[in-house]
């Protein structure tokens, strides 16, 4: 392969990668104003039946079994809201009991939370600068007059990308998986798993099966906004390209 060719190739991998990241990212804002559809799911898992079996068992809170499903949302929706905005708020959830407000996390479920939340600003930062890069070889590709990949070939590339991720998690243990991921990426010293019996937030996620449903949401929104996305830039692309040619 000349260098032609394989500059056109790294270009094309690059591409691939920044399209990938902005796809992920505009699904997560989007999701994430949706709180995940932790409406739907609540419904689906049966997460009432779970905080109605583990919340008089708590350790620490009481009360919490006298909540409803509208609050349990609430609470859920508060909390994506502090995530997304690197912790702040966390301590404020509170939910009433007998006249009085009780706070809803824990020390360490804060503290965990506020983990997720640096851990996402870090990631935002990341990708901000992902799609300045992915502008900036645009611009590149553009003057260079490449081509952009298929729209087949890109999808070929997602396809084999998600498939190969899902075999390897499916062949260790998708909960294997989650559990190591979180011991790899979060602080040593600091607490990430919590018993029912322990946390009102993993009962009320109903941790970690709320987190499979919404994983594969994740995928399936994540895919398709690559697809859309893909097809918008490459329809903008061929417009700017064939203007350029028009005036030349």
């Amino acid at each position: 392969m000349n260098l032609k060719l394989s500059l056109l190739a790294l270009t094309h991998l690059l591409y691939s990668f920044g399209m990938l990241v902005s796809a992920l990212f505009i699904t997560w804002c989007l999701l994430s104003r949706a709180d995940f559809l932790y409406p739907t799911f609540y419904q689906w898992l049966d997460i009432g039946s779970t905080i109605t079996e583990f919340a008089p068992q708590n350790r620490y809170k009481i009360g919490f079994e006298e909540t409803t499903m509208e609050q349990h949302v609430q609470y859920f929706s508060q909390i994506v809201t502090a995530i997304n905005h690197d912790g702040v708020g966390l301590s404020d959830i509170q939910y009433p009991y007998q006249g009085n407000k009780i706070q809803l996390l824990r020390p360490a479920e804060v503290l965990h939370l506020q983990d997720v939340a640096h851990l996402l600003s870090g990631l935002f930062k990341v990708t901000i600068g992902v799609v300045i890069g992915l502008l900036s070889l645009l611009l590149y590709m553009f003057f260079r007059k490449y081509q952009l990949p298929s729209k087949r070939k890109q999808v070929v590339q997602l396809a084999v990308l998600v498939g190969t991720l899902t075999v390897i998690s499916a062949l260790i243990g998708f909960q294997a998986v989650f559990y190591w991921l979180h011991r790899v990426i979060f602080p040593e010293n600091n607490e990430w798993f919590f018993y029912y019996q322990d946390s009102l937030m993993t009962t009320m996620m109903q941790a970690p099966t709320l987190f499979a449903p919404i994983s594969l949401l994740l995928v399936l929104v994540a895919c398709l906004i690559f697809v859309v996305l893909n097809f918008a830039v490459t329809v903008s692309y061929k417009r700017v390209v064939d203007l350029t040619k028009d005036n030349g």
